[in-house]
């Protein structure tokens, strides 16, 4: 039996695959934050703009891959491991599902309450439940998706280390820039 510290890879030379997988996957969601900012902003009744919403929902993103994200992984991988043949093809599946039940939950949880924090000082009202919960579900498709293809493509993108970095790096530049947002206008309401 293996430890539980071992790490896999794809090749002797590759990256580790979890974290190839956590860059994909947070590469991939900042993708999604952009593709469904304009909706968030909606959500919040045009109180925010889109460039800066979106830089806030990549550090939720980012924040959540790196902290939540890699204990999915990890739980996900320890639970399949034993899986052979046909059955590993199955595998990017169980990534997605977890995925998109951790990132609902913690986009359920985090989005509302940053956002309410934002509007309600400000003379807003909150975001209503049925709000909350479609950005809980947007989440979760963020989080299907992202996990998806992050477990999809970590084969691929192990010895390509150059590309991994810079991928880490935007996101975590990406992930800095929406803290800086987000400090910014929650010292601006208060």
């Amino acid at each position: 039996m293996a430890s539980w510290m071992e790490v896999t890879r794809e090749s002797e030379h590759g990256l580790p695959t979890m974290l190839v997988q956590a860059v994909g996957i947070a590469t991939a969601m900042c993708v999604c934050e952009l593709v469904s900012a304009p909706l968030m902003v909606d959500a919040a009744s045009g109180a925010f703009n889109v460039l800066p919403w979106f830089l806030v929902a990549c550090l939720f993103a980012v924040a959540f891959t790196y902290t939540v994200g890699f204990a999915l992984l990890w739980a996900v991988d320890s639970f399949t491991h034993r899986l052979e043949g046909k059955s590993r093809a199955w595998m990017p599946m169980a990534y997605a599902l977890a995925g998109g039940a951790g990132f609902c939950v913690w986009g359920y949880a985090v989005y509302p309450a940053v956002i309410n924090a934002i509007l309600v000082p400000v003379g807003h009202d909150a975001l209503s439940q049925n709000v909350a919960l479609s950005i809980g579900a947007n989440c979760a498709i963020a989080g299907m998706v992202s996990f998806f293809l992050g477990s999809s493509v970590a084969s691929r993108f192990a010895e390509r280390k150059a590309i991994v970095a810079v991928a880490g790096g935007i996101g975590i530049v990406l992930a800095i820039l929406g803290g800086i947002v987000l400090w910014l206008t929650l010292t601006h309401v208060a």
